[in-house]
């Protein structure tokens, strides 16, 4: 009978292992080293996240353990996700199915255009009613279209929400596709009636090409703090700011991000992944005959009795030193 090794021991047998080949049958090596990347670069920060013992730590911890063990059963590999919208892994998922599931609807509108909405930044303690009175103020758009027999907005709209460290507040916006420079104009003006404080430059409309802009992410996890040259090359200083994050997360719990509009009807397959809180969920793919429990160890999946490695995956230097540029915006 098998014994699992001691972390010493699998730390030892880690080093000179090599990575598990898949064959020609298997999911590609660069979807799991993809996987691998995203599991690797997200550590540091949920832990930063889960020290802060906000309301959403427990979700936190479920986002550590999320894929931490691949069971490789017969022709099927077995991952437990959490579904969590801050975690990586679950957001790639997400993210396919999302453009699965609207990307032919919404590439057929006619003349279709990306369109942002946005209001003036606001404090901490505003966020989440001011993300509800955008809900409520779209909603309104598309009621007064309708009441004034007007085309209504057909397409998806998507929340987002940015955190500026200059001065420490937040903006939530909206994005769009939708049918028509017309009625994205006409939306830009109805918008303004409700936000007159908005500026008139930051509405912006443009013809869309695709949808991976629209569903990629509902907040970037980074925020500036400034910039700096080097051999005449513009470098951006970006850090995670765990509070903020938390902050931003807290304001949109069990509120949509992404709402269909007009005619758009949500596939199934999108429709599912639309509100995934904490649900695990499970995904096959093809990799082989043998049965073995791969555990997440440092940078890769282990086999916990040979030390055999799942993926080719080895994080670069730069990605070492940028998963740990963490900043708290008080002390503890």
């Amino acid at each position: 009978m098998k014994t699992a090794y001691s972390f010493n021991k699998l730390e030892q047998l880690r080093k000179t292992a090599t990575p598990l080949h898949l064959d020609d049958n298997c999911t590609s090596i660069e979807t799991l080293n993809k996987r691998a990347k995203a599991k690797y670069s997200q550590e540091p920060l949920l832990n930063a996240l889960v020290d802060l013992n906000s309301p959403l730590k427990h979700q936190y911890i479920n986002s550590l353990d999320c894929s931490t063990l691949l069971n490789a059963q017969g022709d099927k590999l077995t991952a437990r996700y959490c579904g969590n919208r801050f975690c990586k892994i679950c957001n790639r998922i997400r993210t396919g199915k999302l453009i699965n599931g609207y990307a032919d609807q919404l590439l057929t509108l006619p003349d279709p255009q990306f369109l942002t909405l946005t209001i003036p930044n606001v404090p901490a303690e505003e966020l989440r009613s001011t993300i509800k009175k955008m809900g409520t103020v779209m909603r309104k758009i598309q009621d007064n279209r309708r009441k004034a027999k007007k085309e209504l907005i057909t397409g998806v709209r998507k929340l987002e929400c940015t955190y500026n460290t200059e001065l420490n507040n937040y903006h939530p916006h909206y994005h769009l596709i939708l049918q028509g420079e017309e009625i994205a104009n006409e939306v830009i003006n109805e918008w303004l009636i409700y936000y007159p404080a908005a500026s008139i430059k930051a509405q912006k409309t443009v013809t869309a090409t695709d949808c991976k802009e629209l569903f990629k992410y509902f907040t970037k996890l980074t925020s500036k703090t400034g910039t700096t040259y080097k051999n005449f090359s513009k470098l951006i200083d970006e850090w995670f700011f765990p509070e903020a994050i938390d902050q931003i997360f807290q304001a949109i719990a069990h509120l949509r991000i992404i709402q269909p509009m007009g005619n758009i009807k949500l596939l199934k397959k999108a429709e599912e992944v639309e509100e995934l809180q904490s649900m695990d969920l499970d995904e096959t793919v093809t990799i082989g005959t043998d049965i073995i429990l791969y555990k997440w160890y440092n940078d890769n999946w282990i086999d916990m009795y040979t030390g055999e490695q799942f993926t080719s995956y080895k994080p670069p230097k730069n990605l070492q030193y940028f998963r740990k540029k963490i900043r708290y915006l008080k002390k503890n």
